[in-house]
């Protein structure tokens, strides 16, 4: 083997011995230099594992009293209602939930009272009527004034009609009972014209025994079908005893098929009271016709504008907040068509003003919401008003009719409201921590609101109380006391209500007393003696810390306090204790951190670890430096030593060498203890 590769064996040799002597990582205590030759041990309790408790918790830079947690849950509506010390607006049914004040402000909103609370105010002529009708609803509506004079069902009956002609005209008579526009029959009229002139007519005409009586009624229609009739025209004559007699010298011009054709018969003068005759006649170019006359029927025609209502006084005892649906109001409405006419219904109430047109036909259920109607938000009275205005068109029979039921007017079925529990008594003074809503039902524009506060005796009038505070997420934010009281806010738009099912209240207590304990310990450098005990602490009124030492394995304890000289002890493994105690179960006194401080004997402020591995390292490169020189000498002397540092083998060719052996041996023992030493985990 050659010089240079020979280097390298005895370098790995020398390498791995120095990574033995390498410190390893530290665990409570730290150990760090104090100056003037003192070097000092630190617990900052960053290793629970290094220390024996009882009753105490311990983090980096903090060991405290050990904590007992409590809970008071309130899951179902038993434990609500066991809790309840007062409440607003709040009933417990399946929860808390606010109380459902849903009632109507509209009395007999379905009609079934006579006369009940409604009232009903006909038009200005009478032409549109309101009412209650039988079966019990609101009704408002037009009918025109109508007499079926003669349905033509049996026109041979009781009450003939007979032919009557004029010049060389002919009329002849026959029961139909195929063509008809109503009922079971009609009258045909088989009319013969052989001349022209005003003078050549015929027709029908019907006198009964007596007059009759069409004072109330100003137009007569009839139904004539005259698909054969073409070129004839039809008109009417009356023969009026208590006045002129009156003809419709402007005939009516008939078309093929069914054709209602309308005569007004208003007096020329007199009355209409005691009309003898009637007669429906037929003119036109000479020839022969058939025309089929039915449904003859007298009705009332007059132009109109006019409206009728149905209303009522209600009283609105409560302000209400004006959000949607805050004041709503619900009805029936059923409605026939509009004949001849054109309709507007309308609803108002206080400020609020809503109407259509058309009215559609057939029953609905309408809801309206009044809630934006500044003059409804306050208490007071007002009025509920629908109304019908119809306007007459047309020439014929007018009619319709509208139909309102259940009625209702509601206000804020709901109000914001509360709930207050009794105190809650934790026993002694605690630390409440969090007061928690776990399940809740919050429709939109709804929340609820957690409120606590603390005292010291179960009276909540007593002045150690606080004052009641938010509940920020779920964190109580009041003094420590024993007691606790709870406040559930429910609030509201009106229209939903929140539900609170599940609310969980947390405490916790200290304990009373606790100990906390080091491990033993021994420095790693020999001591020449310990020198104080100092303790980093906190510790509120009502509480306590009692220092302790131990150096013969905690068999017999020394008290110690911060800044306590400890140079009388004799130099056995150091324990420490420290005894927690506290007469307030809210507060616990706490320990940032514990020192020791002493004095290493004279060797090893001579030599330290770190000397010793500096010195191995100059020797490991004097060594490499030394065997990559090459030289022809051969080596004087060969030592053999062991892990332990003793010197096992020395083989020299120098004179004497052998004296040297026990001094060598015993510094190499030495020097390997010392270094072991100094770096060894505790």
């Amino acid at each position: 083997m050659n010089q240079a590769s020979a280097t390298y064996p005895a370098a790995v040799v020398l390498l791995f011995l120095a990574i033995m002597l390498l410190p390893t990582a530290a665990a409570d205590p730290v150990g760090f230099g104090e100056g003037g030759g003192l070097q000092a041990a630190r617990w900052d309790f960053s290793t629970a594992a290094d220390y024996v408790t009882n009753n105490v918790t311990l983090a980096a830079g903090n060991a405290t009293l050990a904590t007992t947690a409590t809970w008071w849950n309130y899951t179902t509506d038993a434990t609500f209602l066991a809790s309840q010390d007062s409440s607003t607006n709040v009933v417990v049914s399946s929860g808390l939930r606010l109380i459902n004040n849903a009632t109507g402000l509209i009395q007999d909103g379905t009609f079934n009272l006579a006369p009940g609370s409604w009232t009903y105010a006909n038009g200005a002529t009478n032409q549109v009527l309101a009412q209650r009708d039988p079966i019990g609803r609101g009704r408002v509506s037009h009918s025109t004034p109508r007499f079926q004079f003669d349905s033509m069902d049996a026109v041979f009956g009781a009450r003939p009609w007979k032919s009557v002609a004029n010049g060389q005209s002919a009329s002849t008579l026959a029961q139909s009972t195929t063509i008809r526009e109503e009922g079971t029959g009609s009258l045909r009229d088989s009319v013969t014209i052989n001349s022209q002139g005003s003078g050549s007519y015929a027709g029908a005409y019907r006198n009964d025994w007596g007059t009759w009586n069409w004072s109330a009624y100003n137009r007569l229609a009839i139904w004539i079908e005259g698909t054969n009739a073409s070129g004839l025209s039809a008109f009417i004559l009356m023969t009026n005893l208590a006045g002129v007699n009156w003809a419709s010298w402007m005939p009516q011009h008939l078309a093929p098929g069914w054709h209602r054709y309308v005569y007004d018969i208003s007096p020329f003068s007199g009355t209409n009271d005691q009309i003898d005759q009637v007669q429906v006649g037929f003119t036109g170019g000479v020839g022969a016709y058939t025309a089929y006359v039915d449904d003859l029927v007298l009705f009332q025609y007059t132009a109109f504008d006019e409206t009728a209502n149905v209303s009522q006084a209600f009283t609105k005892p409560n302000a209400t907040s004006g959000n949607p649906g805050s004041l709503a109001l619900r009805f029936d409405v059923g409605a026939t068509a509009a004949v001849d006419l054109v309709a507007y219904l309308r609803v108002n109430v206080g400020g609020f003003a809503w109407s259509e047109s058309p009215v559609p036909v057939g029953t609905r259920t309408l809801s309206l919401d009044l809630s934006g109607d500044p003059a409804l938000r306050a208490s007071g009275t007002f009025n509920l008003t629908f109304s019908l205005e119809l306007i007459r068109i047309g020439t014929q029979e007018a009619s319709m009719s509208v139909w309102l039921d259940n009625v209702t007017l509601t206000a804020e079925r709901y109000q914001n409201g509360s709930f207050t529990a009794l105190p809650i008594d934790a026993g002694f003074a605690a630390n409440w921590t969090m007061a928690d809503v776990r399940a809740a039902t919050n429709p939109p524009a709804t929340s609820v609101v957690v409120e606590t506060r603390t005292g010291n005796r179960s009276s909540t009038g007593d002045p150690s109380w606080s004052a009641w505070r938010p509940v920020v997420g779920s964190r109580v934010d009041n003094p420590s006391n024993r007691f606790l009281q709870w406040r559930l806010s429910l609030n509201t738009d009106g229209v939903g209500s929140p539900v609170v099912t599940n609310l969980s209240i947390r405490s916790e207590t200290f304990a009373l007393g606790g100990t906390v304990r080091t491990a033993s310990f021994v420095p790693s450098q020999p001591i020449f003696a310990w020198q104080a005990f100092f303790a980093t602490d906190l510790r509120p009124g009502g509480t306590s810390i009692l220092y302790e030492v131990s150096v013969d394995g905690g068999a017999n304890w020394a008290q110690a306090k911060d800044g306590q000289d400890l140079t009388g002890l004799s130099t056995g493994p150091m324990i420490i204790r420290a005894t927690l105690s506290t007469g307030n179960t809210s507060l616990s006194p706490t320990i940032t951190s514990l020192t020791l401080t002493y004095r290493p004997s004279i060797w090893s402020a001579v030599l330290s670890p770190w000397t010793a591995l500096m010195a191995l390292g100059l020797a490991v490169a004097g060594y490499v430096g030394w065997k990559r020189i090459p030289r022809r000498t051969s080596p004087d002397d060969l030592f053999l030593v062991g892990l332990d540092g003793r010197l096992l083998l020395h083989t020299t060719a120098r004179p004497m060498g052998e004296m040297d052996d026990d001094i060598l041996a015993g510094m190499l023992t030495a020097i390997t203890m010392f270094v072991r030493d100094a770096f060894k985990e505790e």
